[in-house]
């Protein structure tokens, strides 16, 4: 099922348009991550987002005419509940032995040596991460740009790619790897349901089995950083 288009005459569709859209995902999607790399937008991660989110909402809503409520559409065939659990059941095991492999020493770090931050990120991550990244990547992505990448396979391949590009701020490899799976995951899911509820929870998902297994060290500086 494919995300519902915005209002007729909401995106200018015409040559003109398109290249104005295309500087805009560009600059929002690629400059700003590589600003903040770079040093020139010294914001930590977290309110740089929230703000990017608050943005995305109210042009969602104002060149759009899209709420929020429309989007998350908690009223998802079970089909698609149970796709994403159980690509969550095969990925996380594969997750554990991952760091398994290359971190071994990192294994459930966070959970036995720091539980208190660890409940802290369980509960705040899903509000102060998941959502504002979910209506930033998928649904203004998907609304905003679908002039520019369709509605098909190649908007899912676009969508991965700015979200596994816009982990650099995180300066590791693993990070940007980890996130463009889980980035086509998660368009996946939204294109096929257009519900910012059940990808928030996907993504939620893999999120909290991030940082139990003990990956939190190649994601730190965007939310365990709150809690120190």
């Amino acid at each position: 099922m494919q995300t519902a288009g915005p209002p007729p005459g909401a995106t200018d569709c015409s040559r003109a348009g398109k290249l104005g859209l295309a500087l805009e995902c560009a600059a929002l999607f690629l400059g700003l991550p590589a600003a903040v790399v770079a040093g020139l937008a010294p914001f930590l991660v977290i309110p740089l987002l929230l703000l990017t989110a608050l943005g995305c909402g109210l042009v969602l809503r104002w060149r759009h005419g899209i709420n929020l409520p429309d989007l998350i559409r908690p009223r998802v065939p079970a089909r698609e509940w149970r796709r994403v659990l159980l690509s969550y059941a095969v990925a996380a095991p594969g997750l554990v032995a991952l760091l398994w492999f290359i971190q071994p020493d990192a294994m459930f770090a966070l959970l036995c040596r720091h539980t208190r931050i660890w409940v802290l990120v369980m509960i705040f991550y899903p509000l102060l991460s998941v959502f504002p990244q979910e209506l930033v990547y998928r649904a203004y992505f998907f609304e905003r740009y679908r002039p520019l990448f369709g509605s098909g396979p190649g908007m899912v391949a676009a969508a991965a790619a700015v979200f596994a590009f816009g982990h650099i701020v995180f300066g590791n490899w693993l990070a940007v790897a980890l996130t463009g799976v889980g980035g086509w995951l998660f368009a996946t899911t939204y294109r096929r349901t257009g519900s910012l509820g059940l990808v928030s929870v996907e993504h939620a998902l893999y999120g909290w089995a991030i940082f139990t297994i003990g990956y939190g060290p190649f994601f730190f500086d965007g939310t365990l950083r709150l809690f120190r």
